[in-house]
């Protein structure tokens, strides 16, 4: 006798629910008119017997059963676009009769159970291409083909299992080749690929500083399994309390990104200031620079006005400063709390909402059904806060990271210049300062002075005799100079170097509440066009709208969905009208049915 193949594919795209109906009329084609095939009485006396079909109640071993999954990667619609009508989306669907081969839709879907040697269960795979889902208006998936961890089947897998003694089981998102899950609260993260890119423009209202505003969602999968034999032989002989349902989602990270020239204009501040400074400590330098003046006019202050002062020669020279340098690292180095992130170079702000709505062990995996990531009032005021905190932390760590590198910095004066009365000079004068710009500061440096006198002291002395003073007069004022002379240089690097410091100190932190006011103004506005939900599961409490799931019946066990992530946009936003939302990684089982009996 010719054997029955196990599985049959049928032609051209149609509905889960219509593969599910030739299931149903092949059932109907072989139970005999009299026999009914019900669980509404698994508790009467005749099912009591222990019997179903023609077989021992025997979970396991009893076959017969119709049984069905389905996996759908991304469904719903967004924007105006029906992603059902979206060719490269469609769902996989698998049902296996009482009798006969499995149905799978599409018939593209790739057989992962032909050599398993079971003829009582399909396995069926159907991982999406994402290079070929580019044409999904606002929607970006490319990143999660890369960085996919080993053993995966890629991020958007589908994949269905049925068997003909009871059970059917369904896997969406980042699941492997068994429908195992790959996302969870304890997978490392270097086991996820880069994240899928939802833009939010034209969904939240124009804000002033606000660019491209995106939310990231990191791989997602969920797994849905269906024991119907356990549930029925639960309600036969227990309680009723099994339900044969096991569901089960994880989501790798939920984010909210958005670029801002607000934030770009921090970095801008901060290198612009430390530009400055370097520039300023560039003009103080040389013996022609501010310092070098600054020694001058307080000589000059010491001599009677009759005596003059030859140009200063030799170096003053300002070492070991790189203001640049010294702000590099809080330019390449994003802020941030593990919830907020500030990048001042890249001018964009993130928000780990996973974390921020979730909890920073799990994120938003392990909640219950259902659960909505509410941003409320306190969320607001929670991250203002921290937005807040990160960048006081940051102004006044640049701030003080551009003051210990010009304290640190060292001076090193070395000039000479002579005293002279008209044509005669006197007396040559050598100035020496090594020492940091802190120690100048702070008066803890010291100036050293020494002098030359140029020629025979009597001679000096008579030509000096009309001003009223003599050679040694003039060398004590001179060697006097020291703490004069460190006064005037440390009052030309305050002008130069430190108060303009906290000009641009007080400048940078001006800049800091525009873009606490960006992200206030950016997440206030989320609730009122979108929501977020995760462990979708519309069978139980606080459902969203969405597809209407068959309800069990005295026939067959319903159908039981699971969705790991659900993005609702506000209905005025929605060009069609009504609900608009998408769904992404829906695992779902049922309607199984017990065998007929005879």
């Amino acid at each position: 006798m010719r054997s029955i193949p196990r599985h049959a594919s049928v032609p051209g795209r149609i509905s889960r629910r219509a593969v599910c109906a030739v299931a149903a009329l092949v059932v109907l084609a072989i139970v005999p008119p009299d026999v009914s095939a019900t669980v509404a009485g698994w508790n009467d006396a005749e099912w009591g017997h222990t019997t179903v079909g023609t077989s021992s109640f025997d979970c396991g071993a009893d076959t017969g059963y119709t049984t069905a999954a389905s996996s759908t990667f991304l469904r719903g619609e967004l924007l105006g676009q029906d992603l059902d009508d979206v060719a490269e989306l469609e769902e996989l669907v698998l049902v296996r009769p009482a009798v006969g081969p499995a149905i799978v839709q599409p018939a593209s879907a790739v057989d992962l159970g032909s050599g398993d040697a079971d003829p009582t269960t399909d396995t069926f795979g159907r991982p999406l291409a994402v290079d070929l889902l580019d044409g999904i208006v606002g929607l970006d998936l490319t990143g999660l083909d890369v960085g996919l961890p080993a053993g995966s089947a890629g991020a958007v897998n589908q994949v269905a299992r049925v068997t003909t003694t009871g059970s059917s089981a369904a896997a969406s998102g980042l699941v492997d080749d068994s429908g195992a899950l790959l996302v969870s609260s304890e997978t490392p993260t270097d086991q996820f690929p880069e994240p899928a890119r939802l833009s939010l423009d034209g969904l939240v209202p124009e804000l002033q500083g606000v660019v491209d505003p995106t939310i990231e969602i990191g791989a997602v999968g969920s797994q849905a399994h269906l024991d119907w034999c356990a549930a029925a032989e639960s309600a036969a002989w227990g309680d009723g309390s099994v339900t044969g349902v096991r569901r089960e989602y994880g989501i790798a990270g939920l984010a909210l990104d958005v670029d801002s020239p607000t934030v770009g204009a921090l970095a801008d501040a901060a290198t612009s200031t430390a530009a400055s400074l370097d520039a300023a400590a560039s003009s103080l330098v040389g013996s022609s620079g501010l310092v070098s003046l600054a020694i001058r006019d307080s000589i000059l202050s010491a001599l009677v006005d009759e005596l003059s002062l030859g140009a200063l020669t030799g170096s003053i020279a300002i070492t070991g400063l790189d203001l640049t340098r010294t702000l590099e690292p809080f330019l390449v180095t994003p802020l941030t709390d593990g919830v907020v992130t500030i990048d001042p170079v890249a001018g964009s702000l993130r928000v780990d909402l996973a974390d921020l709505l979730g909890d920073d062990a799990r994120g938003v995996n392990d909640l219950p059904p259902n659960s909505e990531l509410v941003i409320d009032a306190d969320v607001v005021d929670d991250l203002v806060a921290r937005a807040g905190g990160l960048l006081d932390t940051w102004t006044a760590a640049v701030v003080s990271s551009l003051r210990s590198a010009l304290l640190a910095a060292r001076i090193v004066v070395d000039v000479s210049a002579v005293v002279s009365l008209g044509a005669t000079r006197i007396v040559r004068l050598d100035v020496d300062l090594d020492a940091t710009i802190g120690e100048v500061l702070a008066g803890t440096a010291s100036v050293a002075v020494d002098t030359e006198v140029l020629g025979l002291v009597s001679v000096l002395d008579a030509v000096l005799s009309v001003l009223g003073i003599s050679v040694s007069g003039l060398v004590s004022t001179l060697l006097g100079l020291g703490p004069t002379l460190l006064a005037a240089i440390a009052s030309q690097l305050t002008a130069s170097l430190i108060d303009p410091l906290a000009s641009g100190g007080s400048s940078l932190t001006a800049l800091t509440s525009p873009v606490v006011g960006v992200l206030e103004g950016l997440v206030s506005a989320l609730p009122s066009v979108l929501s977020i939900m995760v462990n979708v599961q519309p069978d139980q409490p606080g459902s969203p709208p969405g597809p209407l799931l068959e309800v069990p019946t005295k026939e067959s066990s319903g159908e039981f969905s699971v969705s790991a992530l659900r993005i609702g946009f506000l209905d005025a936003l929605v060009p069609s009208g009504g609900p608009s939302y998408i769904e992404l990684a829906t695992s779902e089982v049922g309607p199984n049915t017990v065998p007929p009996r005879s």
